[in-house]
């Protein structure tokens, strides 16, 4: 079969509009029971590798115009074939002779061999995540059930330090609602990955969707369970006559895990997502962990209303209602009462789509940039909880330093004030460099002065997505340019010292200075 972009007839979709995907292989050689690929096992084909060199030419011929738009390969497992390392070659050559594509997103092979250590190496910078390893689950008994092998912990945490030797984020995908997972045991694989230096951890609810295995009724009725629909994205509207509804088949209930559990999960997932995939006060979380904390019983304090009402910040608890009563009223009985509420909503919107309907990117923007001055207070209340600040206030003052430093490293994407450089006694940065594994106490130095400035990249994408969604409603301008400026540490500055860290007793130490993105 003719390639369909060098046969011309996906040139209509070629504009500013769509995102460019390249498929450059089928197949897939692993078994997952909650993934169509995993029931069509076979054999790994890759198409010519000249005809993929060629649609990677077309498309940037394309799109060299929108540079904030990311380019997405949509292999199974991209980083298997030995000429994804080619692939990979070209991509990177050209970004760099002909500055597309500047963002990557791809799903690189779980096993992390020697082809996808190269391909990570030469797009790693380039994408969302950096090096991703989709454990899934660790509970032995969920292994075996969907049918699935992960890496060994040996193996696992030689990745991340290959990932941190290399200057690229560590990324590990987790699904909650798989069968025989319990809140806890999820929760306990939570505060493991956070443990082990993963700088992302995505947490995705299970979906069921035609033709996996799941989806059979003894699969369903073995593990009892129960769904609801929810939307994916705003991706509804008319297609000729017929006023269409893209769902997905979500799972909230089995026998090990009730609904309560996954609400509860629901804002831990958003709260996960808003600091390991949007930086949310990561500084600020990586430090606590290693007061002893478990990041996720303090994320539970965080989401709890009670807990809000207790403090009585009224901001926060509107916030966390906000996203919960969203968080319902995405999911339908029916397909029918879904195409009836997106019908009305696309009606009342002047016959456009309405709002984003991705939670998790849409309320942590507005967490990020909206909400910011409750925050402090908030979050030095909650670890309160945990530590008493008249016993060790000192723990509290560095804490308040990494909130500031938080607030200091992220853009303001409107009026791009600079920040001002703040003073540290910590070399943060290499704290960073070395996955947090050490308490920030070992990186005590003299005093440095931090700076921070634009990555060289950040401007050019940043005025396009202004001049494309600024006239709209605050907080779906600042979730556009989270979703379209990738990779998203670009929404951050980078932060280097005004002089080399010293120790406090006068010993060099030893680090990586410069820059660091966080």
């Amino acid at each position: 079969m003719d390639s369909a972009y060098l046969g011309g007839y996906l040139d209509s979709f070629l504009t500013g509009d769509f995102l460019p995907l390249l498929q450059t292989s089928r197949l897939c050689p692993y078994t997952c029971t909650f993934c169509v690929s995993g029931k069509n096992r076979g054999k790994l084909r890759g198409f010519p590798l000249e005809q993929v060199k060629a649609e990677i030419d077309y498309i940037t011929h394309h799109f060299k115009d929108n540079p904030h738009l990311p380019f997405h390969i949509v292999d199974e497992n991209f980083g298997i074939l030995p000429q994804d390392m080619e692939i990979a070659d070209y991509i990177r050559w050209s970004f760099e002779t002909r500055g597309f594509p500047r963002g990557m997103f791809f799903y690189n092979d779980k096993r992390f061999g020697k082809i996808s250590r190269h391909v990570s190496g030469k797009l790693g910078a380039m994408t969302k995540f950096g090096l991703v390893l989709s454990l899934q689950t660790e509970t032995e008994e969920t292994l075996k059930e969907i049918k699935r092998s992960n890496l060994t912990p040996e193996d696992i945490d030689e990745a991340i330090q290959w990932a941190s030797e290399n200057d690229l984020p560590a990324t590990t995908e987790l699904i909650f609602g798989l069968p025989y997972e319990t809140r806890e045991s999820f929760i306990d694989m939570l505060n493991s990955a956070v443990r082990r230096g993963f700088d992302s951890i995505l947490i995705n609810n299970l979906f069921i969707m035609d033709g996996i295995e799941m989806t059979h009724g003894s699969f369903r009725e073995k593990h009892k369970i129960k769904t609801k629909l929810r939307p994916i994205r705003t991706s509804y509207g008319y297609v000729g006559s017929e006023f269409c509804v893209e769902t997905q088949e979500l799972v909230i209930q089995t026998n090990t895990i009730s609904f309560n559990d996954f609400l509860i999960m629901r804002q831990l997932n958003f709260m996960f997502y808003a600091i390991f995939s949007m930086n949310f006060y990561k500084w600020f979380f990586q430090y606590i962990r290693q007061l002893g904390v478990p990041l996720a019983d303090y994320l539970t304090h965080f989401v709890n209303e009670s807990e809000q009402n207790g403090i009585k910040n009224e901001k926060w608890i509107r916030f966390m209602r906000d996203l919960k009563e969203e968080a319902l009223e995405e999911q339908f009985d029916s397909q029918e009462e879904a195409d009836s509420h997106f019908l009305e909503t696309y009606k009342a919107n002047g016959n456009e789509t309405g709002p984003p309907t991705m939670l998790n990117p849409y309320f942590g923007a507005r967490l990020i940039y909206m909400e910011n001055d409750w925050l402090k207070e908030v979050m030095l209340d909650i670890l309160g909880k945990f530590i008493d600040p008249q016993e060790k206030p000192e723990t509290f003052e560095i804490a308040s330093l990494l909130i500031e430093l938080c607030s200091r490293e992220r853009i303001e994407l409107i009026d791009r004030i600079p920040s001002e450089p703040l003073v540290s006694e910590f070399d943060v940065i290499a704290w960073k460099k070395n996955k947090f594994r050490l308490p920030l106490d070992s990186y005590k130095v003299k005093p440095v002065s931090i700076s921070f400035e634009e990555d060289l990249q950040f401007k050019e994408k940043i005025d396009k997505v202004k001049k494309l969604f600024l006239k709209g409603k605050p907080e779906e301008f600042y979730y556009n340019a989270y979703i379209f400026i990738v990779p998203q540490s670009e929404l951050l500055y980078n932060i280097s010292y005004d002089s080399i860290p010293v120790k406090t007793e006068g010993d060099e130490i030893v680090s990586v200075h410069g820059v660091a993105h966080s």
